[in-house]
């Protein structure tokens, strides 16, 4: 419904295409134009307009109009019906629809829909203040909310008390309950939290009906509610639908909010009387104590949640799709001579003739997707753990490089720095030697080796000889100061010139590199004579 109040406002502003009135009201142009007819053809200004409540803009410039009664229809006694229902709660709207079903078809006359007999008596209802029972189809919908107590998880080290926020789930025709706890209230949190719950019950529902939170909904300035693009992927990925709860409309979600008081009451609350060191611990907790509200007996209607869902819904619900939904990342990453790309410090491959073409990589909770122009051209799986790591398929390498040895072992560093000499094969065999797991020596012996492309192999050896000769572990940023020490050494010997050359006399010639014939005795003066 626009928002004609805002309408008025911004035609009295002036100064605004009615297309960007529209665009700034999220409302259509023509609603616009109706406006701004009625101000012309009333005479009323919209200063005034603007003033007035919503319902009176609606009442005084665009009253609805009332349809005539259908004679053919059999018209229902909605007032009686509802002093009945205000008498007895326990009746329902369905009820008094099939009454109305019987009485047409004895008087010969039509009876008017389920749905518009309930829009009729809702009418007249919400005018005496009636509200009419919900009644929820298996594997409709499930209702998600957060419980506002939190549990708490203690560090053992510090004692610091981190909260723990739990996500309540409840499928609304049986009211079974799913649970669970995160130290965050994250989107990834929020999107993990459905999987698990959808995983618990085995199928999906059509409908998932969220509170309007920031992981769920586009908290803007609109008129509409707009879902998140993340989360419409996720609904999309299960084949279901998101139809958040409607602002201020607790009896939307009746079922969800007295899920999570017993959540809260039965599983939180006593949490808090105990100690948890981990998230696990307190998970663990809760999904036992949501397991006996589940298997807990009804208290005014035969079964349990746990029997109502098996007998009822487990059979109405979708069933899961293949694989779980990956909430995923989005990079773009340039592939290297090696024909990998470097994606938060790991290394993926690609084919080998992609080499410096710039690429999308799409990063899921367990596989790394490389994409080119909107193609799949290569997938992994997703690298965890110490940084420096490589996937290599041996498909992306070229001919020649697939005969040899796997580029990432001990002995390939080895035979690369005895080929460079034999204090960098001991300083590379000290670094091999040197780390609990070889595998974590790779990534410096590589770039130990990679000197020798900058500095040239003999300055690596050279500065290796110095390192070997002590007891500690040669390491990068060592070894390339010292050879800037070398290199510097050898620059300043270079300036000075040979070394002097000392003869018996005591005379220091320092031009002995001149190129002369006679030395120095055949221009020296004899004493008390002539040259």
């Amino acid at each position: 419904m626009p928002n004609y109040k805002k309408v008025f406002a911004m035609l009295a502003r002036g100064g605004v295409s009615q297309q960007d009135i529209a665009a700034i009201c999220g409302c259509s142009k023509r609603d616009v134009s109706s406006a701004a007819r009625y101000v012309r053809e009333s005479g009323t200004p919209a200063e005034q307009m603007a003033l007035m409540s919503e319902e009176e803009i609606r009442e005084r410039a665009f009253p609805r109009k009332r349809r005539a009664k259908d004679p053919d229809y059999l018209q229902p006694d909605m007032e009686t019906l509802v002093e009945r229902k205000l008498r007895n709660t326990k009746l329902t709207v369905k009820q008094f629809w099939y009454e109305h079903c019987r009485q047409a078809a004895e008087a010969q006359m039509k009876p008017y829909s389920y749905p518009m007999f309930c829009e009729m008596f809702a009418a007249v209802a919400s005018k005496a203040g009636v509200a009419a029972t919900l009644r929820h189809e298996p594997g409709e919908k499930v209702f998600i909310d957060y419980a506002g107590d939190v549990g708490w998880v203690t560090d053992k080290l510090t004692g610091h008390r981190a909260k723990v926020w739990v996500l309540v789930f409840c499928l609304p025709a049986s009211c079974r309950i799913y649970a669970e706890g995160f130290t965050d209230m994250t989107e990834r949190s929020w999107l993990a939290g459905h999987a698990h719950a959808l995983e618990f019950y085995g199928g999906v529902p059509r409908m998932l009906v969220p509170d309007n939170c920031a992981t769920a909904t586009d908290r803007t300035p609109v008129p509409v509610t707009l879902v998140n693009k993340t989360y419409r992927e996720f609904a999309d990925h299960y084949g279901c639908a998101v139809v958040p709860a409607r602002v201020r409309k607790p009896r939307d979600k009746g079922l969800a909010e007295s899920s999570v008081d017993l959540v809260e009451k039965w599983a939180i609350a006593p949490s808090n009387e105990m100690t948890f060191y981990t998230l696990d611990e307190f998970n663990e907790f809760l999904w036992e104590r949501v397991d006996w509200i589940n298997a807990r007996p009804f208290s005014e209607r035969e079964g349990s949640r746990d029997s109502d869902f098996e007998s009822r819904e487990a059979p109405a619900l979708m069933p899961l799709p293949g694989e779980r939904f990956e909430m995923c990342e989005w990079r773009r990453a340039k592939v290297a001579p090696n024909y990998h790309v470097r994606v938060d410090y790991q290394y993926y491959s690609v084919d080998h003739g992609l080499i410096g073409k710039t690429v999308d990589v799409r990063l899921g909770d367990r596989t790394v997707r490389i994409m080119l122009d909107g193609e799949v051209v290569a997938e992994h799986p997703r690298l965890v753990g110490r940084r420096g790591q490589y996937s290599t398929k041996p498909g992306h390498m070229p001919e020649a490089h697939r005969a040899l040895p796997d580029p990432w072992s001990a002995e390939r560093f080895t035979s690369w720095a005895d080929r460079i000499g034999p204090a960098t094969g001991e300083a590379i065999r000290r670094v091999l030697a040197s780390r609990p797991m070889v595998e974590q020596a790779f990534v410096p012996c590589r770039n130990i080796l990679g000197l020798s492309k900058q500095y040239g192999p003999e300055y690596l050896e050279r500065a290796c000889e110095r390192v070997v000769a002590t007891p500690a572990t040669p390491s990068y940023t060592g070894l390339k100061n010292t050879i800037l020490a070398v290199r510097e050494a050898d620059a300043k010997s270079r300036a000075n010139g040979p070394v002097p050359v000392v003869d018996g006399t005591g005379v220091v010639d320092r031009a002995g590199g001149a190129g002369r014939v006679n030395g120095a005795d055949a221009y020296r003066r004899a004493r008390g004579g002539d040259a």
